[in-house]
């Protein structure tokens, strides 16, 4: 591993000890992948609107910091597991930027993605990292590894884009080794910052429309084109729940506490934080209270973010 790429990884996981609060960093990879960011800035020209392309563009880009986030979240709530020597499954894996940092820290690492554009991509990627890992371009409902093949599977905003949700977690549940641990975040489709900007394609109010309306309005009213709008019914945190417990995993940690805490390691670092709003993280974070006080706490979990679940595989 190059002593540049050591450095970015030191900068982007900072969790020292389980107590210690979590520090969630974006990273500036352009010296360490040139040729795999110079793939994405060539799709540019065909991008249905500049300011998409730039979300698109910066959320494949921070994977690979999200992979980090995913190792520093299972350190605080699955102080057992180890990225060393585990069969890690990121599914949708985008560009690969999760299995990459997995695969760093000694992880056998595999991801699937419908794209096979960005299955190349992510193998690009992979070699300018300088680690292996076995990508393949398919489906979440049918997965192409044996009973029990990995330890942990990551399906980090994800569930919300696959056509058989059921189906998708039988074979999570399948490829999972015993006590086999599921990483799955999804977006809250109801929390007043997703009304306000849905989290795809921030659009005003688009998540309180039905879904055929949604397909409308996106492809239609906005321009996105005709068969590209690619989200399901995004579900609540109560129908993920009910899925889990359908297909026989179990909780291990508590999604809103999961939440806060992502928040803080987040305004930890003002500067990471969207233009505008770095003085309010400068103010949050030195207000114990707000973390701590059932009602802030509530009121932050219903106004913004995402649902974290960590939850095992049962026999």
């Amino acid at each position: 591993m190059s002593a540049q790429r050591t450095d970015i990884i030191h900068r982007t996981d900072t969790l020292s000890s389980q107590t210690e609060r979590p520090r969630f960093t974006r990273t500036d990879t352009s010296q360490v992948e040139p040729r795999y960011l110079e793939r994405l800035e060539a799709e540019r020209a065909g991008w249905w609107k500049a300011q998409n392309f730039e979300q698109w563009k910066n959320l494949y880009v921070s994977e690979y910091a999200r992979g980090f986030l995913v190792l520093q979240t299972l350190a605080r709530y699955v102080p057992a597991f180890r990225a060393e020597g585990a069969r890690v499954l990121d599914i949708g894996c985008g560009d690969a930027g999760v299995p990459i940092a997995f695969a760093e820290r000694g992880a056998h690492a595999a991801g699937i993605e419908v794209s096979e554009t960005s299955v190349q991509r992510g193998r690009l990627r992979a070699e300018e990292h300088g680690v292996s890992i076995d990508l393949r371009q398919g489906f979440a409902e049918e997965l192409p590894w044996s009973d029990g093949s990995f330890d942990l599977v990551v399906l980090d905003n994800v569930l919300e884009h696959v056509n058989d949700r059921e189906k998708t977690l039988r074979e999570i549940y399948r490829v999972l080794a015993p006590d086999g641990l599921l990483y799955l975040v999804t977006p809250k489709p109801f929390a007043l910052a997703s009304i306000a900007s849905d989290p795809h394609y921030q659009l005003a109010g688009l998540t309180l429309m039905p879904r055929p309306l949604q397909v409308w309005y996106f492809e239609r009213v906005r321009g996105g084109g005709r068969g590209n709008y690619g989200v399901g019914i995004i579900p609540t945190r109560m129908g993920v729940r009910k899925l889990l417990r359908q297909a026989r995993f179990a909780e291990l940690a508590e999604p809103r506490q999961m939440w806060i805490d992502y928040l803080r390691g987040r305004i930890s670092e003002p500067g990471e934080v969207r233009a505008g709003k770095q003085g309010l993280a400068r103010w949050l974070n030195r207000q114990e209270w707000v973390f701590t006080n059932p009602v802030t706490r509530l009121l932050l979990d219903v106004g913004m973010g995402s649902n974290f679940f960590i939850a095992r595989k049962q026999g």
